[in-house]
């Protein structure tokens, strides 16, 4: 058998392996599986799209072995289509009149994957829109279950406080914590091939990174209309901002890159930058800010 196809059907086996250690309990197991669609993004990032696509088909096949249908169904929804079309999308290209080769850009990547999860956290709402409880009742009383759980008993006073501070964001914190978990796989299997010389694609340059001009002012009427929504609509609409604003973040990186690659100190610059948003959660909304701001300030062209 050639290397292609063992890669392919290695790295669809070592993803479902990862993936079902979800199921072990321990905060090291759902740690690791955080990193389970990494063997696909390896495989398809190198060989190219039908060997991502073998991958896939053969790691969701082990999750169905594994943990039956519904398990293999989830794990096909959120990881394995997400990362073909990912993979897909990264790998396309077109050529100038010189023979230059010019991949899919990062910025459009970045939304991409983003539209992604507003597919998927749309549809996650109209199913629990349709149970009797709706889909903000369906969401509390999930927080409310996971705070009688956590809060001992002679705490009982805080759980409506718990509830009340965490429903409102909890689906799009969510959906927040899954396009992290799909673009740093996808930026790790691309750096880890880059060290290795098997990279398919160049890797993107962050500082040059753009968005579409539709996609500021289509964030800025779902944030209006969250705000200004009744009920399951403002519900879903306020979620929905914070899903469309984790692009912005992506683009304050860029603003920051830029500005530490300007000076001599620039790498312990940067170490020191995200050692501190490490620490300090709470910077990530500045640095949204900061995307947001750069895209009509143009701060990486000014502090050029």
């Amino acid at each position: 058998m050639s290397r292609y196809w063992l890669a392919a059907i290695g790295g669809g086996f070592a993803c479902a392996l990862i993936y079902s250690l979800t199921g072990v309990g321990s905060f090291g197991g759902v740690l690791l599986a955080y990193f389970a669609p990494l063997p696909l993004y390896l495989v398809g990032l190198s060989f190219g799209l039908t060997a991502g696509t073998v991958a896939g088909a053969v790691a969701t096949v082990t999750m169905a072995l594994l943990g039956g249908v519904m398990s293999a169904g989830i794990f096909l929804l959120v990881n394995a289509l997400p990362t073909l079309v990912v993979i897909r999308q990264a790998l396309l290209s077109r050529y100038d009149n010189n023979g230059t080769t010019f991949w899919y850009p990062a910025g459009r990547l970045i939304i991409s994957i983003t539209v992604m999860g507003v597919v998927l956290y749309t549809i996650a709402a109209i199913m629990l829109s349709a149970r009797p409880e709706g889909f903000q009742g369906s969401v509390e009383a999930f927080v409310t279950q996971l705070a009688e759980q956590m809060v001992p008993l002679e705490a009982a006073d805080k759980r409506p406080g718990i509830v009340a501070m965490v429903a409102p964001i909890l689906p799009g914190f969510v959906v927040i914590s899954w396009l992290v978990m799909v673009i740093v796989n996808a930026a790790l299997a691309q750096g880890l091939l880059v060290r290795f010389n098997r990279n398919k694609r160049s890797s993107p340059d962050i500082t040059t990174m753009t968005f579409p001009g539709w996609f500021p002012v289509v964030a800025a009427i779902v944030a209006l209309a969250g705000l200004v929504l009744p009920g399951t609509l403002g519900y879903y609409g306020g979620n929905l901002t914070a899903i469309l604003i984790m692009p912005f973040f992506f683009m304050g990186l860029a603003v920051v890159h830029a500005i530490c690659r300007k000076r001599s100190t620039g790498a312990f610059l940067l170490v020191f930058f995200y050692g501190l948003l490490i620490i300090f959660g709470w910077l990530a909304v500045v640095v949204a800010m900061l995307g947001l701001v750069e895209q009509w300030a143009e701060l990486r062209r000014r502090f050029a």
